[in-house]
């Protein structure tokens, strides 16, 4: 089969302060073409500037799950079908088999980490972890058993219904300056009895809570779990003009924002990490998302919470987006932070103010699959997601230039 894609974009006159881009993909097998159209609308975002460029089909790839050596290969996809890119993302061809898990890191002088998402319990207070590390690039790579320290652990039930011994990792891993690896997992605690809402009870499936361990020894062994998230969100205060105010209400309780009741479908969990320019550690968690068929439940919102001491604490979660799965982050050379998510559509959202507040959300995909992310070459990344052409599911990557622009 050959295929062609052909890009066409305009931009407009400004309209309802959005700039316009039309995409075609033309795809040709012998005498038949085939054409889908969607139309991405990227917002004026104050202070940044996106782009949108060429978008690649990746070939043979049937998962969009990215990683991004040191060196700047790029693979992309599991197993037998993994695609990897010697030039920033333009072209691929087919290899060995990379990093095939979601966790994932570089850890310098050519040593890589792969971590897999399920724990079993070794001891009262001990869990295994199966990971594969490799000391020469992934050129050879050993299978070894990572070990997770944590107390008060109950059983995690996923959302595909299996019953884990402990917390999952995802994909949310950083090294630090010091050494130390900072890395997401999501679980129960004994205690943890609210059930996800919209599922039916018969699951038994509890709302989690997203956790951050640490590794002083290159992820041989896990512990020092600290809570970002579980039932508790920045949500409205009590403003200065309520009558609870002029009722004589305590004066610590006066002021815009409070500590609420968590919104959630199904607690916190599949969270990135990253550190932003200015120190700071930026979670990112999903808490919904895993409806039937095309059945849409809201809300799921996506939460992001900030530590300013390495991971010891962490700020109230506060709403970012109204859906997210898989939320991926990464940090530009320009400090601007990116993150991709999606459920339903693929999405695009940005910080530049370290994580603090984030704007400029806006679709660029039409499916709900996962999303990944990385930088390719300074204030450029490219973006990893399923679409559906010609009845077929098929992988790309899609260029987006980000860019600091003057605020008025």
């Amino acid at each position: 089969m050959k295929s062609a894609f052909s890009w066409f974009r305009y931009r407009s006159a400004k309209m309802n302060s959005l700039y316009i881009l039309c995409i075609a993909l033309v795809y040709c097998d012998g005498d038949k073409i085939f054409a889908q159209d969607f139309q991405v609308n990227i917002p004026e975002i104050e202070g940044i500037k996106v782009e949108m460029g060429e978008s690649i089909l990746i070939p043979n790839s049937e998962s969009a799950l990215a990683f991004k050596f040191a060196d700047g290969r790029i693979v992309v996809g599991q197993g037998k079908n993994a695609m990897w890119s010697y030039d920033g993302g333009y072209t691929w061809r087919q290899g060995p088999e990379g990093p095939d898990e979601k966790v994932a890191i570089d850890l310098g002088n050519g040593e890589i980490l792969s971590i897999s998402r399920n724990t079993r319990r070794d001891t009262e207070n001990r869990f295994k972890v199966r990971q594969k590390r490799s000391k020469d690039n992934w050129q050879t790579v050993e299978t070894e058993t990572g070990q997770v320290a944590m107390s008060y652990v109950s059983y995690t039930v996923t959302g595909g219904g299996d019953r884990i011994d402990g917390f999952l990792f995802h994909h949310g891993i950083i090294k630090l300056a010091d050494g130390a690896l900072k890395a997401t997992m999501y679980g129960n605690y004994e205690g943890d009895v609210e059930l996800c809402d919209g599922y039916p009870p018969e699951l038994g499936q509890r709302k989690y809570r997203t956790v951050v361990v640490t590794s002083n020894d290159n992820g041989r062994t896990w512990g020092n779990p600290v809570l970002v998230a579980y039932d508790k969100m920045l949500g409205r205060g009590i403003p200065d003009d309520h009558p609870l105010a002029e009722a004589g209400f305590a004066d610590e309780r006066i002021k815009p924002t409070a500590i609420v009741p968590a919104i959630t479908q199904e607690g916190f969990r599949e969270a990135d990490i990253v550190q932003a320019a200015n120190g700071d550690l930026i979670c990112m968690m999903r808490t919904g998302g895993r409806n039937g068929g095309t059945l849409n439940l809201f809300p799921t919102p996506m939460y992001c919470s900030r530590s300013a001491d390495a991971g010891q604490s962490w700020t109230p979660p506060a709403q970012v987006a109204d859906r997210g799965v898989c939320p991926n982050l990464v940090v530009l050379n320009n400090g601007i932070i990116v993150c991709t998510y999606s459920r339903p559509g693929n999405w695009l959202i940005f910080s530049d103010d370290h994580g603090v507040t984030w704007q400029g959300a806006f679709q660029f995909g039409t499916t709900r699959d996962y999303n990944y992310i990385e930088e390719v070459a300074p204030n450029v990344v490219q973006v990893y997601h399923e679409t559906v052409e010609n009845g077929a599911k098929r992988v790309r990557g899609t260029f987006f230039t980000v860019t600091r622009e003057p605020r008025d």
